[in-house]
């Protein structure tokens, strides 16, 4: 028995250290050891006080092995010392001097978590001959650009320039893609050389075969965005589902060179240099990346019972939530659990279209941002791996539309705030069983479910939409939005089938649909 609280009491004070603040004696030492291993070349020794999420550049994860010893074996130093230690954003940076055997000394900063794991060392991206983005982080935060956002389904389109042509080209704001998209017509017109081998590529939440360019150079509102490899593909179906000429997707990409501010309330995108707010918010959401693709800890309230789960923050989906079969499992069956059940499908960026379960669930927490009644979409398929994932789904815009939010892929957060929209009601619209889709300047009735309320009412596929609340539609999203005043009145339609006028009007959703709190 005495062991056994033994054990137990060393647990508790190793834990109990692990947590606590380090000392100066602490970072001193672990300085000086990483500074020791970058002069005697020790790359195997440098590597493995990196933390997981450990980038230079571009290079992340797997790719490291390779890029370290490329970077730290030409370069011979003689000295290597640290000063002026500052604590900032709940991590640790110090100066880095490094004076070769021949040539100036370079002077950078690193950067550190509370466990004395590097994070970030500026100094691997000066041999790359880039600028030191740790030294930026301890500046002020500087604007660089502004761009309108524009709206379709939900999401968000920005207008891009390509290789110095004036022309603007509009892009879809997507952070679950892991690379940026050029479309397949706008490469061909701009004549741009595209290599014949597809490559394994995961992008806009789709991985597969994928062609790609090079470099492309872009420019976001006058602010050039260094060189990148693009994905080429076909993007006209999702350009008929948002009902929005889409010439590319951009995602990770401009997430991790800087700082991105969306202000749904203007419409507007700003971004910055690496610098600090003055002002941060309380609402900060930690993100874990895998395959450059962003994961948030948010929790679901079903049937009383709270789970903390990890989901893809995805501004490229335009629905509410979707979940995988793990969630099912960790939840305890969530697709019986559903209120509002009903089969829905759903279309990724290969065109594939997949069926699942939809329904409601009672709340969703981000952090701290409750929303009652979300929306989810949970995906069964008919052959289940063997294996867990370390997330459950994803964050659609749906949901994320009705908040603010600032990307720092630097430091690891996305910082939310509730915008206007927040408090609007969420309304189960796939009861309806209805979908639009933009064919030149008109706007057709699309999927009409046979179960859904809107073929009750009297709707059709084929209907070309001519009104909606008197009102005549200039985009799919001004369409959705009419459709969510359904929390609160009728909603009148009037159609053009078969050369002929007719009128149509959508029920109220029941009562109980809540607001968010």
């Amino acid at each position: 028995m005495k062991k056994i609280l033994f054990i137990g009491l060393l647990f508790v004070v190793q834990y109990s250290f692990a947590q606590q603040e380090p000392s100066d004696v602490q970072i001193r030492y672990a300085l000086q050891l990483f500074g020791e291993n970058l002069k005697k070349h020790n790359v195997k020794d440098v590597a493995s006080v990196l933390d997981e999420t450990f980038h230079i550049a571009e290079y992340r994860d797997r790719d490291l092995i390779n890029v370290i010893p490329q970077l730290v074996n030409p370069v011979s130093l003689d000295t290597v010392y640290y000063e002026n230690i500052v604590k900032r954003n709940n991590r640790i940076y110090a100066k880095q001097i490094a004076i070769p055997k021949s040539g100036p000394k370079m002077v950078s900063w690193v950067r550190m978590n509370k466990f004395l794991m590097f994070e970030r060392v500026g100094h691997f991206e000066q041999l790359m001959g880039l600028s030191d983005p740790i030294a930026e982080e301890l500046q002020p935060v500087k604007l660089l650009a502004k761009a309108t956002i524009k709206r379709s389904s939900g999401m968000m389109f920005i207008e891009l320039s390509i290789a110095g042509n004036d022309k603007k080209y509009n892009f879809l704001f997507d952070s679950g893609a892991g690379a940026t998209t050029l479309s397949e017509k706008l490469a061909a017109s701009l004549n741009l050389k595209v290599n014949q081998a597809a490559i394994d590529i995961k992008t806009a939440g789709n991985s597969g075969q994928f062609k790609t360019i090079d470099s492309l150079n872009l420019s976001v509102a006058g602010m050039k965005v260094r060189g990148k490899q693009v994905v080429v593909a076909d993007l006209s179906n999702l350009q008929k589902v948002t009902g929005h000429e889409m010439d590319g997707i951009i995602g990770f990409d401009l997430l991790k060179d800087y700082q991105v501010a969306v202000n749904l309330d203007d419409n507007e995108m700003s971004i910055y240099s690496f610098g600090y707010f003055e002002a941060a918010g309380k609402n900060v959401l930690p993100i874990t990346l895998t395959n450059n693709i962003p994961n948030v800890d948010v929790n679901l309230k079903i049937e009383g019972i709270t789970y903390k789960t990890r989901l893809l923050f995805d501004t490229g989906a335009g629905g509410s939530m979707y979940g995988n079969y793990f969630l099912n499992a960790y939840t305890n069956g969530l697709v019986d659990k559903l209120e509002n059940k009903k089969v829905s499908a759903s279309m990724d960026l290969s065109g594939s279209i997949s069926k699942s379960e939809m329904g409601t669930i009672e709340e969703i927490s981000i952090a701290g941002l409750n929303i009652l009644n979300p929306t989810i979409a949970v995906d069964l398929p008919k052959d289940q791996p063997s294996y867990g994932f370390d997330k459950h789904g994803l964050l659609g815009m749906a949901l994320i539309g009705k908040l603010n939010f600032i990307f720092n892929y630097s430091l690891g957060y996305i910082e939310v705030s509730a915008n206007k929209t927040f408090s609007i009601p969420m309304v189960p619209l796939y009861t309806l069983g209805l979908g639009f889709e933009k064919d030149g300047s008109k706007f057709i009735v699309k999927h009409v479910d046979e179960a859904g309320l809107a073929y009750k009412a009297g709707l059709r596929s084929g209907d070309e939409l001519l009104k909606i609340n008197n009102i005549n539609p200039e985009s799919v999203d001004q369409i959705t939005q009419e459709l969510r005043t359904l929390a609160k009145n009728n909603v009148n339609v009037e159609v053009n089938r078969d050369q002929q006028k007719m009128k149509f009007e959508l029920k109220r959703f029941p009562k109980k649909v809540s607001t968010s709190s």
